[in-house]
């Protein structure tokens, strides 16, 4: 009975935090020109990735199922190169 306990909290928290969890403060760090390897390094994997005639755009979400609030940071790279950063006010 206690492993089933232990089974269904487990499954309640990793359920509750889905995409790639990532702090404002760190995606504040994001600068044009940045190189897509640092990008990387300081953001981690990203949730999606798709072309663009901009470049190559990399999105990072963040869902968290308790509370409900999600975050969203999309970043375009092209030749190796972020060309747009995002401008998250200090706010978030």
């Amino acid at each position: 009975m206690m492993s089933k306990l232990i089974a269904i909290i487990l499954s309640l928290f990793l359920m509750a935090c889905a995409g790639s969890n990532f702090k404002w403060d760190t995606a504040r760090q994001i600068k044009q020109g940045m190189a897509e390897t640092e990008l990387f390094n300081l953001m981690g994997k990203p949730s999606a990735t798709r072309s663009s005639a901009d470049g190559v755009i990399y999105v990072w979400t963040s869902v968290n199922g308790l509370t409900g609030s999600v975050k969203t940071v999309s970043v375009i790279v092209k030749d190796g190169k972020v060309v747009s950063a995002p401008v998250i006010p200090d706010n978030f």
